[in-house]
């Protein structure tokens, strides 16, 4: 217990200097990974599936896709990523990626973008899908401590609607540790600027536990913002 709990005051007090996401690194050719996860809270849950196939020894395809529970918003992007730049156990990765997009009605205000809209003559927003087109970068390190081998990750993102001259800005920033080599603990700050709506910070940590090609994740989470709320997140990963 007094192993787990330094482990976890070290996370979060690393998270503050370092972070992580999806991470730069490509798949083997051949290689899968995905992970669907639900993340629970009083404002309406949010599933997400995340997958990566390695197509080449450089590229990777990328799925990211999620829905909300409440408001009927989803999005469903594809995206292919490639490592750019590589020195000792750092490397910078970019994607590219298009998509579908619905916005999620409870995240648009009364007024400005739903009467916008409306004078401009455009479908209602409860029956309209939108194209998206989506680029990133990521960062990431490996590195070594006492506890374990660990790595750091940070990962920034650009989606595009061009039809609603919309945008989201992300930014996630994550610290993992590896306890043992079949348990994992994992630190995010995640930050989200849909513009229309003001921006969203949220602190996560998490645990995964992995059963061969198989690992559950749970973790909690707080929004700084968004009158604080929290979360509750479980997931299922599967890797091969």
């Amino acid at each position: 217990m007094r192993l787990i709990l330094s482990a976890c005051l070290c996370v979060l007090g690393c998270l503050a200097a370092q972070g992580v996401a999806a991470g730069p690194w490509p798949r083997a050719p051949g290689g899968f990974f995905a992970a669907i996860s639900r993340e629970m809270r009083d404002g309406g849950d949010w599933d997400a599936l995340y997958a990566e196939y390695g197509l080449t020894q450089r590229l990777t395809f990328v799925l990211d896709a999620g829905r909300a529970t409440r408001g009927g918003g989803w999005r469903a992007v594809a995206a292919l990523r490639m490592p750019v730049l590589t020195w000792g156990r750092q490397q910078v990765a970019i994607s590219l990626g298009a998509g579908l997009e619905r916005p999620n009605d409870l995240d648009l205000p009364a007024d400005g973008v739903l009467s916008s809209l409306a004078l401009a003559g455009l479908a209602p927003l409860d029956s309209t899908v939108y194209p998206a087109i989506q680029t990133g970068i990521s960062w990431g390190m490996g590195f070594d401590t006492v506890y374990g081998a660990g790595w750091a990750t940070v990962d920034a993102s650009l989606r595009r609607m061009p039809d609603l001259e919309a945008e989201e800005r992300k930014l996630d920033l994550t610290l993992g540790l590896n306890l043992r080599p079949s348990s994992a603990v994992i630190g995010q700050i995640q930050y989200a600027d849909p513009r229309i709506v003001d921006p969203q910070i949220r602190l996560g940590l998490g645990w995964v536990e992995h059963f061969g090609p198989m690992a559950l994740e749970a973790g909690v989470g707080k929004r700084l913002r968004h009158d604080g709320e929290a979360d509750v997140k479980v997931g299922l990963w599967v890797e091969f």
